[in-house]
């Protein structure tokens, strides 16, 4: 049984541990230590995600009976499309014990009725090129391909591709 909610600035700390573990496991062997240290550095640590939370980032949270099982960040479009009143899922991060079990479905259905809510015309995210559960997932929700990008670790670039749904 999983439970949901908004975060808010108590969770940053707790949003931060969970993204660098799961972020690690899944993707931390591709990686040059100092790469992946620079990389999650400057991206979860409890001020960075107070700070996002603050500049209007959306944090909402799964929880089951050990406690943080995923969540997802949603905000204003942060990659190089040019769609100006589009919204973005910035991260949706599941922990192991909880894919498959629904959790990342209600995450982004919570998403995608924010950004409806929110009048967009489209929802955009990014996905690295060789995560394939991620694309099967999301290409269920219905979005598809609109570009690539370089996505940055440290000093390695990754692949990405943008992906949009139409909403």
């Amino acid at each position: 049984m999983f439970t949901y909610r908004d975060a808010t600035a108590v969770d940053a700390e707790a949003i931060a541990d969970f993204a660098r573990e799961t972020w690690t496991a899944t993707f931390g062997h591709l990686y040059p230590p100092e790469d992946l240290n620079a990389f999650l550095t400057a991206k979860f640590g409890a001020d960075i995600q107070r700070r996002e939370m603050a500049d209007g980032l959306r944090y909402v949270l799964a929880f089951d009976d050990a406690g943080l099982a995923g969540y997802c960040a949603m905000g204003a479009l942060d990659m190089p499309v040019d769609d100006p009143r589009a919204l973005e899922l910035h991260r949706l991060y599941i922990h192991e014990r909880a894919k498959g079990a629904g959790v990342a479905v209600k995450l982004m259905d919570e998403t995608i009725a924010w950004a409806r809510a929110k009048g967009a015309p489209a929802l955009y995210l990014s996905v690295w090129e060789n995560n394939e559960r991620a694309q099967r997932f999301y290409r269920r929700v219905g979005f598809a391909d609109y570009s690539e990008w370089d996505f940055m670790v440290g000093a390695t670039a990754d692949r990405d591709f943008i992906w949009r749904l139409a909403l």
